[in-house]
């Protein structure tokens, strides 16, 4: 189905539209196509854009290939593995093509107003005009910067999503500064490619590659961890970044002692720039604590999974943590003179923010995301889907988006009643 055979879409007027060509707004448009629902995808760039155009030359998924729910996607039983960033965007591609989804590339969308019944999108192509409207631009698209710290003078600052690889940087030594997901896999791919790398680490932990044989999501799927309903979880753990893992490559856990252990220099937060110095805060030791902490946890959460649950087979617990040891009686270094070490380039890894500023500002929170309440806004059918926690906790990523999908593609055709 496309745009110019469904009967219901024409002179940009539809149904549902859904904005974001991402895969929450083709799951999305999946089952909205198996409920009969007429709609149409608007998507700024191509499909999974973010994926294309956001993501280091290296990147690849940090979740298994299995774990890739999306709705009617072919998946083979012993399908295992991690997919490179070509090879998502190319499963995206083929996905949305397959499927026939009625995508429509290149507009962007700039602003959406109540319009009687339904609603106007502005967009670089003309109004668009829809009853049911679908957030699905996803949680993470624009960089997040902290105000108030600029580089030295002669010092390159890009963020990680400008990032591709080593060999495209100005020579020299790199500051790195976010010790989550994109933080540390960067710090590991500038060091594998004979780099000197600093590493601002924050209080964010993170979970083992493995534990007793068997990969972390394995675990968190087989727990029900995955499935933990989003008003079960505590506010700090709904608004913690994803937790470091490393990538798949060699099995191992990329956590900030290994990583110094591999010649990476540790330092606390990064706090001010002056007179060319890099300035930081002294709490290296308890941010490797943080991380220490939550590792622990959830192979605690693994034992205890396991003795309540002895029919299930694992291998024994290791008889220490895969973790490198750091020497807690190093002195924590609180600066770091640009010039004299060599800095060419400061790397944010500060994290990703919602892209939604054509939403209207009474729609979204502090943090720039829309208000609702289990995908459902105060708009009436206006729905969003793919942002992190929206229902549970894998509201976010490849395994639970399609649940979420399901769901408001259900609700869209509530809303439109008998008037499809």
């Amino acid at each position: 189905m496309n745009p110019a055979v469904n009967p219901a879409v024409n002179d940009r007027t539809a149904p549902v539209v859904i904005v974001g060509a991402g895969p929450a707004g083709l799951a999305t448009s999946w089952h909205l196509r198996g409920l009969g629902v007429s709609h149409v995808v608007l998507e700024r760039d191509a499909v999974g854009a973010t994926w294309r155009s956001a993501r280091w030359d290296s990147f690849s998924l940090i979740t298994p290939t299995w774990s890739v729910r999306l709705p009617g996607r072919r998946q083979t039983a012993d399908e295992g593995g991690f997919l490179e960033k070509q090879q998502f965007v190319d499963m995206l591609s083929a996905y949305a093509r397959e499927a026939d989804l009625p995508v429509r590339s290149g507009v962007d969308v700039r602003s959406l107003r109540p319009d009687g019944e339904g609603y106007v999108l502005a967009t670089s192509e003309g109004d668009w005009s829809a009853r049911v409207v679908v957030i699905a631009c996803g949680g993470l698209r624009l960089p997040r910067v902290p105000a108030g710290i600029s580089p030295p003078s002669g010092v390159t600052a890009l963020h990680a999503v400008d990032y591709r690889s080593p060999d495209r940087l100005p020579p020299g030594a790199v500051l790195v500064v976010g010790s989550a997901q994109s933080g540390t896999r960067i710090s590991d791919d500038l060091r594998r490619a004979g780099r000197r790398v600093f590493l601002s680490t924050g209080a964010g932990g993170g979970v083992p590659r493995r534990h007793r044989g068997r990969d972390v999501f394995e675990w968190l799927r087989d727990t029900g961890s995955l499935e933990l309903p989003t008003e079960q979880a505590p506010e700090p753990m709904r608004r913690a970044p994803q937790p470091m893992v490393s990538d798949a490559d060699d099995g191992r856990t990329s956590a900030l002692r290994q990583l110094d252990q591999n010649g990476v220099t540790l330092f606390g937060r990064l706090t001010a720039v002056r007179d060319g110095r890099f300035v930081f805060a002294d709490d290296l030791a308890h941010n490797l604590r943080a991380a220490d902490a939550q590792a622990a946890r959830f192979r605690r959460q693994v034992d205890q999974y396991l003795q309540d649950h002895p029919e299930q087979r694992a291998a024994p617990a290791p008889p220490d943590t895969d973790d490198a040891a750091y020497d807690g009686d190093r002195a924590a270094p609180t600066e770091l003179d640009a010039a004299a070490e060599g800095v060419s380039t400061l790397l944010w890894c500060t994290g990703m923010r919602p892209d939604t500023a054509w939403l209207p500002d009474d729609l979204l929170d502090e943090r720039g995301t829309p208000r609702h309440e289990r995908g459902v806004t105060p708009l009436a059918g206006v729905f969003a889907v793919g942002f992190p926690w929206l229902t549970h906790r894998a509201s976010g990523i490849l395994y639970g988006i399609g649940t979420d999908a399901a769901r408001v593609a259900e609700q869209a055709r509530g809303h439109l009643g008998h008037r499809l």
